[in-house]
């Protein structure tokens, strides 16, 4: 289990670098104009930001933060490949406080995959030892591998497998008989 979490952890440490040239894909909008221009932008800020560590600031929920990068710019952050429960979920208010908890006084290796249409950059946040923070969300049942938004093989995985655990085990919102995914809440709530 170690040497598959060593190997896990090195290609996913060289998938930025395998895939950055792809970021220009990302420059097509929604309604077919080339934006060449903010594609260099976002590129040129997401190589800053990795080269930094962060310390989480504020917690909004259980997947989405500010961070605090060594430049002393505060940036917002989406959680990379996982959804939390929602605000009026169960285990929504447990999630949040497992994260504020989980990043309090410690710095963060930050990968960006890419900014989401509120302007966050969606992220994977690495602590000191290579370890995902999605990951301990994930293990104590806090949150769910987002089928539809991970993509990357690699975690992805990796992250299910740890979920199949959470759920054997019980742990956090898995104590629920029928826990509810948060997209399918928000889907139910319009």
């Amino acid at each position: 289990m170690c040497i598959n979490k060593k190997i896990i952890k090195f290609i996913s440490l060289l998938f930025p670098f395998l895939l950055g040239g792809m970021v220009v894909f990302f420059a097509e909008k929604e309604d077919g104009t080339n934006n060449v221009a903010e594609a260099e932008l976002f590129t040129e800020e997401k190589s800053m930001m990795q080269q930094n560590k962060v310390e989480v600031v504020n917690v909004y929920d259980g997947d989405s933060l500010d961070a605090l990068g060594s430049n002393g710019k505060k940036i917002k952050l989406r959680l990379y490949g996982i959804d939390a429960p929602e605000k009026g979920q169960n285990f929504s208010l447990s999630a949040k406080v497992f994260l504020e908890d989980t990043v309090k006084d410690k710095l963060y290796s930050l990968d960006v995959r890419y900014k989401d249409k509120y302007g966050r950059y969606v992220a994977v946040l690495f602590d000191e030892n290579g370890i995902a923070l999605q990951e301990d969300l994930i293990r104590n049942g806090f949150a769910w591998v987002y089928p539809q938004f991970c993509e990357d093989i690699i975690l992805c995985v990796g992250w299910q497998h740890v979920q199949e655990e959470a759920v054997n085990s019980r742990q956090g919102l898995w104590q629920e008989k029928n826990p509810l995914s948060p997209w399918d809440y928000k889907h139910n709530r319009k």
